[in-house]
């Protein structure tokens, strides 16, 4: 990751609950990490809202399983479109 990337992220703080969410919503899925926690391990996602910005959601725990080491960079990748709903 850049240094940029890194300030940015810093700088920013536009993580939300995923109860914040809209229902029946579909968030296009920009970025997958596989971030580890004080709680352990878990998934953060970057969506884009309705304004085409950027927002981080922690999927709950139960999910973390659920995304491989090789899940999360064929996601990155773009291959596939894939939404959170």
């Amino acid at each position: 990751m850049d240094l940029t990337r890194k300030f940015q992220e810093a700088t920013c703080n536009n993580t939300v609950r995923i109860s914040e969410l809209e229902i029946d919503r579909k968030y296009p899925i920009v970025e997958t990490r596989h971030i580890n926690t004080k709680y352990g391990c878990s998934i953060l996602l970057s969506l884009k809202d309705e304004d085409g910005n950027t927002i981080k959601v922690f999927l709950p725990k139960r999910y973390s399983a659920v995304f491989s080491e090789q899940d999360v960079p064929s996601i990155n990748s773009h291959n596939v479109t894939l939404h959170l709903v």
